[in-house]
């Protein structure tokens, strides 16, 4: 991936992701997104944007799969008290 510059802010880090930047901030301040300081800025580095964007996980291993994590299948019940009748 060529990217344009070696580091990035928190801001630029967070469009690039489509998030907001406080859930950037929150990111880099929990660990999940290492960062280095300049002065008192945050900045991301390339390489760490590179390997985010090519791990696609999740903190828990797994790839997304959102499609499949809602279907309910016609022998489950979403409320396990009650039997289905069909």
């Amino acid at each position: 991936m060529n990217m344009p510059y070696p580091v990035y802010t928190v801001q630029e880090f967070a469009e690039i992701f489509k998030i907001s930047r406080s859930h950037a901030n929150s990111l880099t301040i929990t660990g999940e997104v290492p960062y280095i300081t300049l002065g008192n800025c945050k900045r991301i580095t390339a390489a760490t944007i590179e390997q985010l964007l090519n791990q696609g996980r999740t903190r828990t291993g797994n790839t997304h799969n959102y499609r499949k994590d809602n279907i309910v299948l016609p022998d489950q019940s979403l409320n396990t008290d009650k039997p289905i009748n069909e």
